[in-house]
């Protein structure tokens, strides 16, 4: 598979993945189903601009690996290709470590459609780090 597509792809996992962020910046409602699924109905005043100013740096940070992948598809060798790839798979772990570290406590976490993307994620840049072509 060409790592050019599986980053293009890759990132539109990845917008997908903080679409709830976004539309939580935007729709009060389903900003507090989101609250109420971390802290429970009836959140402190605190939880919810911590709630807030998460979703606003997280989703912020989405956009921008979204912009870094997209930029990378500017590179024309096989090899740095290969060795953005990887490094894009190490971030994208990181990124949805909490995620499981969280699921497989039994704690609040992202809902599990957002964690399973992140794992087809992570498998598309390993894959794209091994076996990619141009």
């Amino acid at each position: 598979m060409k790592i050019k597509i599986i980053f293009r792809i890759c990132a539109a996992l990845i917008f997908i993945q903080g679409i709830p962020l976004f539309l939580s910046l935007f729709s009060p409602e389903f900003k507090m189903m989101l609250i109420a699924d971390a802290f429970g109905a009836n959140p402190s005043a605190d939880a919810v601009t911590m709630f807030e100013t998460f979703a606003l740096v997280v989703g912020l940070m989405v956009l921008g690996i979204v912009f870094v992948i997209i930029g990378a598809t500017s590179f024309t060798d096989l090899e740095t290709l290969k060795r953005v790839s990887f490094l894009f798979f190490v971030l994208a772990g990181f990124f949805s470590l909490p995620d499981l570290i969280g699921f497989f406590k039994a704690e609040p976490t992202a809902p599990l459609p957002v964690i399973v993307l992140g794992l087809v994620t992570i498998g598309l840049f390993y894959y794209g780090s091994k076996k990619g072509t141009i």
